[in-house]
């Protein structure tokens, strides 16, 4: 980025001599034509090179900054919305995103029954029906995923990021229906 910023600077400055140098009369004798046409074209290039390089840092930016507001988002207390959301993607009822959210709280089945009104065996089938619908295999899986979400972007190693293939399959799933 500094190398095309540095050429399109002495593209910049050139095309500017040149232009004042003529207008100015400060020149004592012209330059030859081949040597005008090529700092002409290095000048039109470096010029162009300017806004497309703009653009690609300014996409590159809003990508970040879409990034940040959402870890600043979970960080602030719009974590709910942001599971919520994850919840209408995998089409959970209001109670299975109950039951989800217990059992991230730790509640085991019988807990979650008690405190919702129902059997333990009704959640066993609900959490059931949690797993399916997101892809998860088992509880701890449902929930390190979850966790994930709030801690996103927050690394203990930044030089070693893991990768997450679960979230960037449906990141990719989401970018393609968009």
């Amino acid at each position: 980025m500094l190398a095309v910023l540095g050429f399109q600077l002495a593209c910049s400055a050139i095309f500017l001599s040149g232009l004042w140098g003529e207008v100015l009369f400060l020149r004592s004798r012209p330059l030859p034509f081949v040597v005008e046409e090529i700092t002409q074209i290095l000048a039109s290039v470096g010029l162009i090179l300017g806004p497309a390089i703009t653009v690609l840092f300014i996409r590159r930016s809003q990508a970040v900054i879409e990034r940040l507001d959402q870890q600043i988002g979970a960080v602030s207390g719009h974590y709910q919305l942001q599971l919520q959301q994850l919840f209408a993607e995998w089409d959970l009822s209001n109670s299975e995103s109950e039951i989800a959210i217990y059992a991230m709280k730790g509640f085991s089945n019988a807990e979650i029954g008690e405190l919702r009104g129902t059997s333990a065996a009704t959640v066993k089938s609900q959490m059931n029906a949690i797993y399916r619908k997101s892809g998860f295999a088992n509880r701890q899986q449902l929930i390190a995923f979850l966790v994930e979400e709030l801690l996103e972007g927050v690394s203990a190693a930044p030089e070693q990021p893991t990768p997450d293939l679960k979230r960037a399959t449906r990141l990719l799933e989401f970018a393609k229906a968009s």
